[in-house]
């Protein structure tokens, strides 16, 4: 029994490494990516006050805009679904790490 569990214990400890590099490249990533769609908002919103509402171009900017916005709540939540990944597993690993505490 006890060898079971010393195999169930590896085998989760080795999944939590692999999640736990796997969820900081997507954070890196999502960060990156966020820092990316900023860049894009701001040179949008300074093209929309260089150009003025009546340019023929300023509807399209707008629409980029709004793009670029529904990007970043995407990401933001990417990133928080992977937060909390990172730490259901953090605490099923403490689980089991205090399953059998008498053996």
């Amino acid at each position: 029994m006890k060898e079971q569990t010393a195999s169930a214990t590896r085998r989760l400890e080795s999944y939590v490494g692999e999640l736990d590099r796997l969820s900081s490249l997507t954070m890196a990533a999502g960060k990156d990516y966020n820092d990316e769609l900023t860049f894009i908002l701001n040179h949008a919103e300074v093209s929309l006050d260089l150009l003025g509402p009546e340019h023929p171009a300023s509807d399209g900017i707008v629409e980029l805009t709004h793009a670029a916005m529904r990007c970043a709540a995407t990401t933001r939540s990417l990133l928080l679904l992977t937060q909390r990944a990172r730490e259901s597993v953090r605490y099923a690993k403490v689980e089991a790490d205090h399953a059998n505490p008498g053996d």
